[in-house]
């Protein structure tokens, strides 16, 4: 399927606007929720609620979106609810009313990305090494809103913080209007011939994956919610966050442009263990090396292995495994469980850690441990059979 310069620009503009609101949240949420006068316990349990959002939003209309093929309607209906949801939130006072408020936003908010990853993987069909040149845009669009909301929130103050979410989702909402779902006619025999997506779910391999999936996002728990407050700590200034968000995502921008190169060389397996070796590596150096901006920002620039060369690993690996009427809850299981219930326990032990020890230097020892524990999972999982020419994933790369 040839990819029109409209589908590609919509799909990258869903992209950018989606990932500018994540780079708004995952540096400034903890920020935000410091400046309402929250302990590091409370915001590690708030977080932690959020993340667990991501278990239940990705589901909400998983199984509907796979049967009507209607992705583009989904994603709108999905944005107009963050919008209504992320109002509450300028609102709520209190633990309890900003907890709930948060997490409505997130349930809805988190159910868009699992239905644009599917459209965007229709639309290209066998172009799939366009996917990271597509994907690339979200990186992009999380940097601007880091940097700019680095400089914004630093000249007023952390309580605007909902202000710039409610900027890019109303951006986002304008883009999702000119999206269009691909015409794909998913034949009877996809339907009857495939395995069903409980088998493979339960296959050992499967769960091999999800497990280490599992402890990488567990691993992040300390980067995703506190690794601002970590600097602030460390004595960065807060626009300094956005400097350091930069780097990883200019190196991440980089790795999702020549992804490809991997794939061709090496196989899944390899690619997941690098993966996890280098992601471990990063938390040691983040953890020990905290004041020195230089051994930081080299810890940084590994992001472009442990998320975006990751990403695209597991992409390629549903893509294989299942079926195309399968794949948004395949979405949604991977987006539920890996940053759903992974982030939900990230978050709320690295809360835990940062309180009983006084610093944030353990929560980073602790996720360089689920790294290697990750590794484990990956290095012992069984090969699987894919959903299609019986190739094995993941395994050697298949001779031309």
């Amino acid at each position: 399927m040839a990819l029109s310069n409209k589908t590609y620009a919509t799909l990258s503009g869903g992209f950018f606007c989606y990932f500018a609101l994540i780079g708004v949240f995952m540096p400034f949420a903890s920020l935000y929720l410091d400046a309402k006068g929250f302990n590091a316990l409370q915001i590690g349990e708030i977080l932690a609620v959020v993340a667990a959002t991501k278990i239940i939003g990705p589901g909400l209309w998983a199984h509907l979106a796979d049967s009507s093929g209607r992705l583009s309607r989904f994603i709108v209906f999905g944005c107009l609810l963050t919008i209504a949801t992320l109002s509450l939130v300028f609102v709520s006072h209190g633990f309890w009313p900003v907890l709930l408020s948060m997490s409505l936003f997130m349930l809805f908010f988190n159910g868009i990305l699992p239905q644009l990853e599917v459209l965007t993987l229709r639309s290209l069909t066998s172009q799939s090494p366009a996917y990271s040149r597509i994907r690339l845009w979200g990186s992009l669009g999380f940097i601007v809103a880091t940097l700019v909301g680095g400089e914004v929130l630093s000249a007023t103050s952390a309580l605007y913080f909902p202000h710039l979410a409610m900027v890019w989702i109303i951006f986002l909402t304008l883009v999702s209007l000119t999206n269009q779902d691909p015409i794909i006619n998913f034949s009877k025999a996809d339907a009857t011939v495939s395995v069903s997506v409980f088998t493979r779910f339960m296959h050992p391999g499967f769960i091999c994956f999800l497990i280490s999936g599992l402890l990488m996002q567990i691993s992040f728990g300390p980067f995703y919610n506190f690794f601002a407050l970590y600097l602030r700590d460390a004595g960065f200034a807060t626009s300094d966050v956005g400097l350091f968000m930069g780097v990883a995502i200019v190196v991440e921008v980089l790795m999702f442009y020549a992804a490809h190169v991997f794939f061709k060389a090496w196989s899944l397996n390899r690619i997941f263990a690098l993966c996890f070796l280098i992601t471990a590596l990063r938390w040691l150096l983040t953890g020990l090396f905290a004041s020195n901006p230089w051994v930081l920002a080299l810890a940084m620039s590994m992001h472009a292995v442990s998320f975006a060369l990751y990403h695209c690993a597991c992409m390629a690996f549903f893509q294989n495994y299942f079926s195309p009427t399968q794949q948004n809850r395949a979405q949604a299981i991977y987006n539920g469980l890996f940053y759903g219930v992974g982030g939900a326990i990230g978050a709320i032990l690295t809360g835990w850690l940062w309180e009983r020890s006084g610093s944030g230097q353990s929560s980073f020892l602790f996720a360089a441990g689920a790294c290697i524990i990750g590794l484990l999972f990956v290095v012992f999982t069984p090969k699987l059979i894919s959903q299609s020419e019986g190739e094995m994933v993941p395994g050697e790369p298949r001779n031309p």
